[in-house]
C-alpha cells in the first residue's frame, strides 16, 4: 500500500463531504445514489443490495421518507478531517480514514471510506463507522465490516437507517432504553460446544447475507468455501443450515469462521442464541435455550451482568409479544396477575426438595383453583393422593405421547416406540437439569403468549413425561436427549407435534388444569 498524492487526498475528502451533505438532506437521495459504484451496497427496500440492482427513483423516494420520519433521531455527520489514506498498488481504489463530528450527540467519530475511480470519477464503494482507526484494513476488510452492519438496516429503532454508516452508528452508540428481566438462576457463558451449529433445526438469513459471504476473504480463511452460495428458499430467505446439517462455516477448533473474521456475529440467529426475548409491560424478559449445555448446568454469568451484550443482541431478535394475557383459554387477566402466577409456577418448579411430579401437580392445582376462584391450599395439594383416571383416558394420553416419540427427528428415532407401562410411577433421575428446561420454557413465553398459562403448564407436563420416556431407554439422559427436550420446549417444537393429529377433544382439554392432573396420572 502507498499513500496517494495530495490531489487524491483532497478528492477523497471532497467525496466524503458531498456524501455526508447528501445523506443529511431529505432531497439528496438522487445525488447520494449517483455517488456510488454499481456494486456498492446501498439501501434496497427493507435491506441492502448492490446499487446497480436498485432503481434510483425508488432509492431517492425511500431516502426522503426515511429522512423525514427519523429527522429527530438520525445521526448528523459533518466536518470530515482526513487522518490517513492508503491506495492499492494494483487497483484504482483507496481506503481513507476520517474523523467526523456527529453534531446531535457531539461525538468525534472514526469513519472509513472505500472509494474507486470509475469512468473518470471517484465514487463510493462503502462507508462505515468504527470505534477506532484500523491501520492495516484492506479494501475488502472495509467492505466486509460495512456489510456486517446490515441487521441495523432492518431495524426501525431508534430510526430506520439511511445507509450503512447510520447502521454502524446505531450499532456502536445506540442501545434500547429498556429493562431486562431474567430468572434468578439464569447463567450462560459459551463453552464452545457448537451444539448450536450442529443441532437439528434450520437457520435462515435475509438475502443481503450473501453479499457479506461474497465479501469474506475465503482464499485466506478456507479456500474450500470460495464461491459459496446459500440456497434460496421460496420465501426469498437464504438457507444457512438445514435440519440435518452442520453449519458450513464451522471451522477447526469449534470456531465460527464468520465470527472469527469479523470479531462479532452478524447473522441474527447465531447472534441471539442462546437467548430469547419477550416483551412485557415492565421490560424485556430474557430467556435462555436449554439446548446449550452451559444454560442447563447453570454455568457462566447472569444476564444482568452482560447488559451491553444483550442490548446489541436484542437488535437482531424478534421478541415475542402479545396483546392479551390469559390464565386459561378465554380467561384474560391483567399483566400483573399473569406475572405473579408465572413467578409462582417457576418458584414451584424450583422447589428442589419436592419430587418433580409433585411440583407439576401443585402447579396444575394452583391454576385450576385460580380459574375457579377457589382457595389456594398448597400444603393440602402436596399431601393429596395421586389422581386416578380410567383406562380409556390413560391409553389416549399414552397414544398422544407415542405420536410425539414417533415424530421423525434424529434424537427421537433412538427411543423405543412404546411408552413405559409404569410411566405414572416413574420420577425423573436428574430433576435439577429438567427443572432448568421447564422454568426456561415457561419464562420464555413460547406457549403462554400464544395460548395461556394453563396450556403452557400442560406443555411442561408433556415435556416431563417425554423426559421419563427418554429415561426409560437410558437412566442418565445423553446430551442429545437434553438438547431435544430443550428444542421441544423453549423453541416451541412441541406445538406442531401436539396439534397435528391430536384428537379434537384433546385440543380442548389441553387448556384445562384437570388435563394436567390427568396426564400426571397416565
Amino acid at each position: 500500500m502507498i499513500s496517494p498524492p495530495d490531489d487524491a487526498a483532497r478528492g477523497l475528502t471532497g467525496l466524503l463531504r458531498q456524501f455526508l451533505l447528501a445523506l443529511s438532506d431529505a432531497d439528496g437521495g438522487t445525488a447520494l445514489y449517483r455517488m456510488h459504484t454499481a456494486d456498492a451496497p446501498v439501501r434496497n427496500g427493507q435491506g441492502v443490495g448492490p446499487a446497480g440492482a436498485v432503481d434510483c427513483g425508488e432509492f431517492a423516494r425511500a431516502h426522503r421518507e426515511i429522512s423525514l420520519r427519523g429527522s429527530d433521531r438520525l445521526p448528523d455527520f459533518s466536518d470530515p478531517v482526513l487522518l490517513r489514506v492508503t491506495a492499492s498498488t494494483d487497483a484504482p481504489q483507496s481506503v481513507a480514514w476520517f474523523e467526523v463530528c456527529e453534531t446531535r450527540e457531539r461525538r468525534r467519530l472514526a469513519v472509513a471510506l472505500g472509494a474507486r475511480a470509475t469512468e473518470g470519477a471517484l465514487r463510493i464503494v462503502w462507508c462505515t463507522l468504527t470505534d477506532r482507526v484500523v491501520e492495516d484494513w484492506s479494501f475488502r476488510d472495509g467492505l466486509l465490516h460495512a456489510l456486517a452492519d446490515y441487521p441495523w438496516m432492518r431495524s426501525a429503532e431508534p430510526a430506520v437507517a439511511r445507509a450503512l454508516v447510520d447502521a454502524g452508528f446505531f450499532r456502536l452508540y445506540w442501545r434500547p432504553p429498556i429493562r431486562l428481566l431474567s430468572l434468578p438462576e439464569a447463567r450462560f457463558s459459551c463453552q464452545m460446544s457448537t451444539a448450536c451449529c450442529r443441532h437439528d433445526y434450520e437457520i435462515t438469513l435475509p438475502p443481503e447475507a450473501q453479499l457479506l459471504i461474497d465479501a469474506t476473504p475465503w482464499h485466506e480463511i478456507s479456500p474450500a468455501l470460495i464461491g459459496t452460495r446459500l440456497p434460496q428458499r421460496a420465501d426469498g430467505k437464504l438457507q444457512l443450515k438445514s435440519v440435518n446439517e452442520t453449519c458450513r462455516f464451522l471451522g477447526a477448533h469449534n470456531l465460527c469462521l464468520i465470527h472469527r473474521t469479523l470479531g462479532r456475529q452478524p447473522f441474527a440467529a447465531c447472534c441471539v442464541f442462546p437467548f430469547s426475548f419477550a416483551r412485557t409491560p415492565e421490560g424485556i424478559a430474557v430467556g435462555l435455550s436449554p439446548i446449550c449445555g452451559s444454560v442447563r448446568l447453570g454455568l457462566g454469568i447472569r444476564p444482568e451482568e452482560r447488559e451491553e451484550d444483550l442490548r446489541e443482541r436484542l437488535v437482531h431478535a424478534e421478541p415475542r409479544s402479545t396483546d392479551a394475557y390469559r390464565l386459561a383459554p378465554g380467561v384474560q387477566i391483567p399483566w400483573e396477575r399473569f406475572r405473579d402466577i408465572e413467578k409462582a409456577l417457576c418458584d414451584c418448579l424450583a422447589a428442589g426438595e419436592i419430587p418433580m411430579r409433585r411440583r407439576l401437580y401443585v402447579g396444575a392445582r394452583l391454576l385450576g383453583a385460580l380459574k375457579d376462584n377457589q382457595p389456594v391450599e398448597v400444603n393440602a395439594w402436596l399431601a393429596e393422593c395421586p389422581a386416578t383416571i380410567g383406562t380409556e383416558l390413560r391409553e389416549a394420553i399414552r397414544g398422544m405421547l407415542a405420536r410425539i416419540v414417533g415424530w421423525e427427528r434424529s434424537a427421537l428415532r433412538r427411543l423405543p416406540r412404546e411408552i413405559p407401562s409404569d410411566l405414572c410411577s416413574l420420577e425423573v433421575a436428574e430433576p435439577a437439569v429438567l427443572g432448568q428446561i421447564l422454568r426456561n420454557t415457561l419464562f420464555c413465553k413460547v406457549y403462554s403468549y400464544p395460548f395461556d398459562l394453563t396450556t403452557a403448564h400442560n406443555h411442561l407436563i408433556v415435556l416431563y413425561l417425554l423426559a421419563l420416556t427418554m429415561q426409560s431407554a437410558a437412566t442418565a439422559l445423553p446430551e442429545v436427549m437434553w438438547r431435544e427436550l430443550g428444542s421441544l420446549g423453549v423453541h416451541g417444537l412441541l406445538t406442531s407435534m401436539l396439534h397435528e393429529g391430536m384428537p379434537e377433544g384433546f385440543r380442548t382439554l389441553l387448556g384445562t388444569a384437570d388435563f394436567g392432573v390427568w396426564m400426571l396420572a397416565a
